[in-house]
């Protein structure tokens, strides 16, 4: 009954809480920022206006009576926009504008968890429900250090009876990806081989530790007769735009997995673990942030 009665009560005045974004992504470091606007049809006095900040990383795991959580929190304030006050009828502003803690994981929404981000502004009153809205910002992953690049093939060769791969080196470079060469011995079943680059999710919750693997990017290419016993070079995924990191809960490494089809039988494969190069100084990155945005599954 109470809660009709107030609800009744903040209908008729009309009040309206949004938030509106200048700066919604920033990395580690940097700063967010905007306005709370407060829309009303007549006049009202309010305690004060909060926007609340909130950095939530969460994992779950089973299902039903076997469905455990864990969670930590990475951020949680709130910072005072307005004492008591008169909001005046129509639309007012109050600008916000807060740092970023170094050393935040990024956002991201995975198989077991996800990291997110939010702030909400709350326009406390008496004697009517607060309104109140809820958005979130996106806290950008830090690039990788620079590693510097090799000439030339190096000897991280793995072998097996029927498929040979070659590395420059285990690094995958942010917008030139990583080379690949390999030969295929002589056989009377082989369709052709399988390069594939893997993300890695390492999950904690409540001690019990999982992984999930999901395939990023796929390229398969043919073998004929003509192609056997010969080198054959393929540069994957150019414009590369995922960051591996660490956080809590969650953590996020690259592999990348050759395999060489064969009918009727077990296909060979070989694994590298890779690293994950940022840009060489001097170079450009921003151009990549709404790319990657997308690559850590933001909304």
């Amino acid at each position: 009954m109470l809660r009709s009665i107030l609800a009744r009560r903040s209908e008729k005045g009309m009040r309206f809480v949004d938030i509106k974004f200048s700066q919604r992504s920033a990395q580690p470091g940097g700063s967010i920022s905007g306005v709370v606007v407060v829309h009303a049809d007549e006049c009202f006095n309010c305690n004060r206006i909060i926007l609340k900040v909130r950095g939530r990383e969460r994992t779950e795991m089973g299902s039903g009576d076997t469905r455990i959580t864990d969670e930590v929190l990475h951020a949680d304030g709130e910072i005072l926009l307005c004492d008591a006050h008169e909001v005046q009828q129509g639309k007012s502003e109050f600008p916000f504008k807060f740092w970023l803690d170094e050393g935040l994981p990024p956002t991201y929404s995975g198989y077991y968890g996800w990291i997110e981000y939010t702030v909400e502004a709350v326009v406390e009153v008496n004697w009517a429900l607060d309104p109140r809205m809820k958005r979130q910002f996106r806290v950008l992953p830090v690039y990788p250090a620079y590693i510097p690049e090799l000439d030339g093939y190096n000897p991280k060769n793995k072998d097996n009876d029927e498929l040979h791969v070659e590395l420059l080196s285990e690094v995958l470079r942010i917008n030139k990806g990583i080379p690949v060469r390999f030969m295929v011995e002589q056989h009377s079943r082989i369709n052709g081989v399988r390069i594939e680059i893997r993300k890695r999710e390492y999950a904690t919750c409540q001690r019990s530790d999982r992984t999930n693997d999901t395939t990023i990017k796929m390229e398969f290419i043919p073998i004929t007769e003509t192609e056997f016993d010969r080198w054959i070079e393929v540069t994957m995924v150019e414009g590369w735009h995922h960051v591996p990191f660490k956080s809590r809960l969650l953590a996020i490494s690259f592999y990348l997995r050759v395999v060489l089809e064969m009918r009727w039988e077990l296909d060979p494969e070989v694994k590298y673990q890779l690293d994950v190069s940022g840009e060489k100084p001097g170079e450009e990155v921003e151009e990549m942030l709404d790319s990657t945005t997308f690559d850590l599954g933001f909304n």
